[in-house]
């Protein structure tokens, strides 16, 4: 019978699906959600709206400008325009859909990470405020993050097993990245600087294993022809369908160059604000920014391979965003994968000391009334910074001796242990809950904000009322809504070219015209009154017009309250339609 039972038992097949292959796929739902959430609320950038009008140009054989775009979403904005017109979602879709799987290469790293610091891993990335915004711009940032982290999983994958495998997907990721944006030249600066980072060890230590995994590694990639070739053939295809479209789009290796120049032009070499990166770490990644630095300084011992490509990664990308800089917002993105990682140890490590506890109810119960405290100083602030009575400051210390008094007698009575391990629980728990409100602050509630340093100069929600109303202006006075013909300024084509082009009439000018021949026109405000024409007024363009503000007033801001620091500079037009003839 037992014989029987155990060949039975045997011969049952392995289960696939795990609970952890479970909440992977959960925190992949929500990661697609939180990306999906009010998606069409916000207009297409500049950058956006220039390569979406070009790309649906080219795809009917238009005249259009070319260059300065990524070539990848290039491409796949001018197949979903030719297959279906656009559509500003449709443009953003490879941006959305890389950024949501981005959260799965913890799992492929689960041996480094642990298993809960690769799971914590995946819901910071998957909630982080950065890249849900960036997932719903399509610049090509978030495609870089994904291939570099995808990258790390593979570069490590090869160097212990040597399967083919990981060496094309290393080829494939690394060509998909230089198609996506400038980006990708400060990871591959990483990934060259490794080597001699690895050699300046031996030098220093005399350990060889670290730079000998790497040579021997190479040196096997090089001499092995049958590893070559589907490396090379994997490369070929991303090139041909990402780069050049199956010969449809000759210039996009032309355009993957530009990238290149775009990064080298970035560079600015001690100008501009050198701390703009730090600021974005600080500001909206609050919680890996402070985990990754306990885990560079936990894990300062660590010499396996992993270890020494993440902290090359770290520094490398500080470097190249603070002097020189190339700083536009979305760079910190690279910087903040590999904090990303070096939380996932942390997190993995805390998880292993709280084996003792984690079952102690009066650990718990600690963390919810800190939790519950830190709210009432909250609440207690914002009513403060809307009245200005010190009692209120008062409550908040009162609160705060309070909170340390309930601390301080468990220390007391249990040891010193369980107090500090619920203090950083506490912690733990109130940066994630910051994070989320900042994350849904910055996508949902003010992605069009120049305030909000991750968004800066920005495209005016107001363009896609324009639009509608363009539309109705359209069909009330035609009856149909794209027939009407306009004049616009030359300066304002994008990005009203884009929310324009279905029309049949559209024309750009330097001025406004002594007699108009549209029905409408949209010019900048100042730019003339029409006879004969009655004018809407919208913000095409928003920008902070800079000036200094005291703590007091960035703090109302942050707590979302009105303050001075709430005035931006809009760049109106005016919409005019001809009024009709009785």
């Amino acid at each position: 019978m037992t014989q029987t039972a155990g060949k039975m038992t045997r011969s049952q097949p392995k289960r696939v699906f795990t609970v952890e292959m479970g909440l992977y796929g959960l925190i992949l739902g929500l990661a697609l959600a939180v990306r999906l959430i009010a998606l069409g609320r916000w207009p297409l950038l500049d950058g956006e709206a220039g390569m979406a009008l070009a790309s649906w140009r080219f795809a009917r054989g238009l005249p259009a400008s070319l260059r300065g775009f990524s070539p990848i979403l290039f491409n796949w904005s001018a197949l979903s325009s030719f297959l279906s017109g656009g559509s500003d979602g449709l443009i953003r879709l490879p941006s959305l859909l890389l950024g949501s799987a981005l959260v799965l290469w913890p799992y492929g790293l689960r041996r480094y990470l642990g298993r809960v610091g690769a799971l914590a891993a995946a819901l910071i990335l998957a909630f982080s405020p950065s890249l849900v915004y960036f997932s719903r711009v399509a610049d090509g940032s978030v495609i870089v993050a994904f291939c570099g982290l995808g990258l790390v999983w593979s570069a490590l994958g090869y160097w212990e097993s040597r399967e083919n495998c990981y060496a094309v997907a290393s080829g494939v990721l690394l060509t998909l990245a230089l198609l996506a944006s400038p980006l990708a030249y400060t990871f591959t600066a990483v990934l060259l600087v490794l080597p001699g980072v690895l050699w300046l060890h031996r030098r220093l230590t005399g350990e060889e294993e670290p730079l000998a995994m790497w040579t021997e590694t190479w040196a096997g990639f090089a001499n092995d022809r049958g590893a070559r070739r589907p490396v090379l053939l994997g490369v070929g295809l991303v090139l041909l369908i990402g780069g050049i479209a199956l010969f449809l789009n000759p210039l996009g290796l032309q355009q993957a160059l530009d990238l290149l120049g775009q990064w080298v032009g970035g560079l600015q070499w001690l100008r501009g604000s050198w701390y703009r990166l730090p600021l974005l770490l600080v500001v909206y990644e609050t919680l890996p920014l402070v985990l990754g630095i306990v885990g560079l300084v936990l894990e300062r011992k660590r010499r396996d391979s992993a270890a020494f490509l993440l902290r090359t990664w770290v520094v490398i990308t500080l470097l190249v965003s603070i002097v020189p800089g190339y700083r536009p917002p979305n760079s910190v993105l690279l910087t903040l994968v590999p904090l990303v990682l070096w939380s996932a140890f942390v997190v993995q490590r805390f998880w292993k000391t709280l084996a003792d506890t984690r079952g102690n109810s009066l650990l718990w119960t600690l963390v919810v009334v800190g939790c519950l405290v830190a709210f009432a100083m909250i609440i207690q602030l914002v009513t403060y910074l809307n009245t200005s009575a010190s009692g209120y400051l008062l409550r908040m210390a009162a609160l705060a001796v309070f909170l340390l008094s309930v601390y301080a007698l468990v220390w007391s009575l249990r040891g010193a242990e369980l107090p500090l391990r619920a203090s950083v629980l506490l912690v733990l728990v109130l940066l994630s809950l910051g994070g989320i409100r900042t994350m849904a602050r910055v996508n949902y509630a003010s992605a069009r904000d120049p305030l909000e340093p991750l968004v800066g100069s920005t495209v005016s929600a107001e363009v896609l009322d324009l639009d509608q109303y363009a539309a109705s202006f359209s069909s009330q006075t035609l009856g149909d809504p794209r027939v009407m013909s306009w004049q616009v300024d030359r300066t304002l084509e994008v990005p009203l070219g884009w929310y324009l082009r279905e029309f049949e009439k559209v024309s750009f000018e330097r001025t406004i015209p002594a007699a108009p021949a549209a029905e409408g026109l949209i010019f900048p405000v100042g730019a003339g009154e029409p006879p004969k024409y009655v004018a809407l007024r919208f913000a095409v363009h928003s920008h902070y017009p800079g000036g200094s503000f005291g703590f007091r007033e960035w703090l109302r801001w942050w707590a979302g309250l009105d303050s001075a620091v709430s005035v931006v500079a809009n760049e109106d037009a005016a919409l005019w339609v001809r009024v009709p003839q009785r």
